[in-house]
């Protein structure tokens, strides 16, 4: 089987890119240049839950995801949570954080993400959405015109048809990254 392609920090993508092209690709959450975002106008980041900030079976936070959005809201980020999984896992995940959010989402549609950013009082200019699938964070996020940030998966744990997507979106990221 061939090794896939590591992950890396990538300059916004320029216009005519593929939708499916992130603006950016981290390893995760973590390694992404919270600071270069901030100084390109960033203020709005609205990140997935599964696979993105928790495995698939977390029902809450990760202590280094708390860490991370105390940290984000100190450098005057704004946090919100979209998922395309139900209302009552977002509601369990955000018990104690209390973010904005709302699921199911329906990405790639962009409806609930416009819904969730005028909650925030968020732009385009100034929002990032931040997932680990091409064909629901990613194309969500470019369709929607704001900055797309694709991460690593955390775990290999998904429900059946994302595995079946995820065999396709190597495929797609051979080709675009």
């Amino acid at each position: 089987m061939k090794k896939q392609k590591n992950f890396t920090t990538r300059k916004f993508c320029k216009k005519g890119d593929s939708v499916l092209r992130p603006h950016w690709y981290c390893d995760s959450v973590f390694t992404i240049p919270y600071d270069e975002l901030y100084a390109r106008g960033i203020r709005a980041l609205i990140y997935d839950i599964d696979n993105t900030l928790a495995g698939y079976d977390d029902a809450l936070p990760p202590p280094r995801t708390l860490e991370l959005f105390d940290r984000l809201r100190e450098k005057g980020f704004t946090v919100g949570l979209l998922s395309n999984n139900t209302h009552e896992r977002l509601r369990g995940f955000n018990q104690h954080i209390q973010l904005p959010g709302f699921a199911p989402a329906g990405k790639p549609f962009t409806t609930t993400l416009t819904r969730l950013m005028r909650v925030m009082g968020a732009t385009k200019r100034e929002t990032a959405l931040i997932g680990d699938q091409l064909f629901t964070d990613v194309w969500c996020g470019r369709r929607a015109g704001i900055c797309a940030i694709l991460v690593k998966p955390l775990t290999d744990k998904d429900v059946l048809w994302v595995r079946i997507k995820r065999r396709l979106e190597r495929v797609v990221l051979k080709r675009i990254l």
